[in-house]
């Protein structure tokens, strides 16, 4: 099985990277996806591990669908290129955003970047925000006929079934057309259209079929994507990789 699992660290979590560094050199994870945060430092990231860039999102004010922010968005995407060409990333993962298809559109067509990828966004953000990206018609639109691939965020895929009543299993096909080239993972609760990132197993979410999904693609790049109770460990992203790789065995 050729799955490789990927930890996800902000550029602000720099007391976990010697944890980080361990956990793939013992082969638990393969890659650091590695969200770049505004005004933060690469020094201490220069170390020889695999790497996935994140591009900030609109927590850090970077939302392609919003016309006005269009010289700021460029800058920190160009920022996180910068991170990706000094740390040699794989691809770097772009939110869909929310607001405008049309301005989102704009910006996608200014990127020619090959290690680009687009994430799928949930129909209804945190904050009440109405997203773009969330079907898989508007990422074919959105990515056009560019050479940028998808980041498929099985999380964001289930809520955008839910705020639209259809079957999550049945919706999450209609994106595996894309040949995503990294998969994020976490669980969730299905009465829930908002983004929960819960540790597997404390939602509803059918991991034995998520992880089909990922088998039946050629790329199998997961980043678990689970939010931490203790911000000092990564202890529940090992625990996490172990409930993955125990389903895995009962499938292979």
């Amino acid at each position: 099985m050729d799955i490789k699992f990927g930890l996800k660290l902000w550029s602000t979590n720099t007391d976990l990277i010697d944890q980080a560094t361990r956990l793939i050199d013992e082969k638990i994870f393969s890659y650091l996806e590695l969200l770049v945060i505004p005004g933060t430092r690469i020094s201490q990231f220069t170390i020889d591990v695999p790497y996935i860039i994140h591009i900030p999102h609109h927590k850090f004010s970077v939302n392609i669908g919003e016309a006005s922010k269009k010289e700021y968005n460029m800058e920190k995407i160009n920022e996180a290129m910068i991170w990706a060409d000094k740390l040699d990333a794989k691809y770097l993962i772009l939110h869909a955003g929310h607001g405008s298809m049309k301005d989102a559109s704009e910006v996608l067509g200014e990127i020619s970047d090959y290690r680009m990828l687009l994430e799928n966004m949930p129909k209804v953000g945190l904050d009440n925000e109405k997203m773009i990206g969330y079907s898989p018609e508007q990422i074919e639109e959105m990515i056009g006929i560019s050479n940028i691939g998808l980041c498929l965020d099985f999380g964001h895929a289930v809520k955008a079934a839910v705020s639209l009543g259809k079957d999550y299993k049945v919706y999450m096909k209609e994106f595996l057309r894309f040949e995503p080239k990294v998969f994020h993972m976490s669980d969730g609760m299905l009465n829930n259209e908002k983004d929960e990132h819960l540790s597997f197993g404390k939602g509803e979410l059918d991991f034995k079929y998520l992880l089909a999904c990922v088998m039946s693609n050629n790329s199998k790049f997961i980043t678990i994507e689970t939010l931490r109770e203790n911000q000092k460990s990564l202890q529940e992203d090992v625990q996490n990789v172990e409930f993955l790789k125990n389903i895995i065995d009962t499938i292979a």
